[in-house]
C-alpha cells in the first residue's frame, strides 16, 4: 500500500525553473467557470521535472499528442474575504516588469506560486497561488493562423445562394432528393 503524501505545515513560496509557458491570461483576468483569475499554463518534457512537481503538490497531466507534462496555473481575482488580490506579477530577465499582452506559447522562463494548506468541510490538502512570472525567452503572439484576404467584389452575386425553406417540415426522403432540389433552384 503506498504511503499518504505528507501534507504541507506551513504557507511557502515554490518556484519552477526553465518551464515552457503556454495559454498566458496575465493582462486581463478571465472567468471559466464563474470565477475570475489569471491564468498560465506551464509544461515540460522532463519526467524529473514533472515528478517533482506532482511530490510537490501539483496537479500534473500528461498531454500525449505533444508529449508534454503540464500544470495549469491560476490566481484568482478575488480572494475567499472578498478583497482584490494584486495581478500576477510579469517580469523579464532582469527583473524589470513587462507588458504580457503579446506573451505566447513556447516562451519560456520560471514561476513562483503561493503553496498554503487547507482544511475545510472536513478536506484538507494544499492550495496554490500564481505569485510572480519571469519571461527568460519571448515568444510574441501575433494572432491565429487563417484570415481573409481582399476579395474583389465585382464577381460577388447579387444573392446568396438559396437553401431549401425551413417552413417545410417535411423531411426529404432521401439524400438524393435534397440534391435535386438544390440543383434545380441553382438553374433558376
Amino acid at each position: 500500500m503506498a504511503e499518504a503524501k505528507k501534507l504541507l505545515s506551513e504557507p511557502r513560496n515554490f518556484r519552477m525553473n526553465n518551464v515552457e509557458l503556454n495559454w498566458p491570461k496575465l493582462v486581463k483576468s478571465v472567468s471559466p467557470f464563474g470565477t475570475e483569475q489569471w491564468e498560465i499554463q506551464i509544461a515540460t518534457t522532463d519526467k524529473k521535472v514533472a515528478d517533482e512537481w506532482e511530490n510537490n503538490y501539483f496537479k500534473v497531466k500528461f498531454d500525449k499528442e505533444g508529449k508534454k507534462y503540464t500544470v495549469n496555473l491560476k490566481r484568482k481575482v478575488y480572494r475567499a474575504d472578498g478583497s482584490e488580490n494584486k495581478p500576477v506579477r510579469v517580469v523579464d530577465a532582469s527583473v524589470k516588469p513587462i507588458d504580457a499582452t503579446n506573451l505566447g506559447n513556447g516562451s519560456i522562463g520560471n514561476v513562483l506560486v503561493y503553496q498554503y494548506p487547507y482544511e475545510t468541510a472536513g478536506r484538507t490538502g494544499v492550495a496554490a497561488s500564481l505569485t510572480a512570472v519571469q519571461v527568460i525567452k519571448f515568444e510574441e503572439y501575433t494572432g491565429g493562423g487563417e484570415d481573409f484576404e481582399v476579395v474583389d467584389t465585382s464577381d460577388a452575386l447579387d444573392e446568396p445562394t438559396k437553401r431549401p425553406s425551413k417552413k417545410d417540415k417535411t423531411p426529404p426522403k432521401n439524400v438524393g432528393d435534397v440534391v435535386k432540389d438544390w440543383s434545380q433552384e441553382s438553374d433558376d
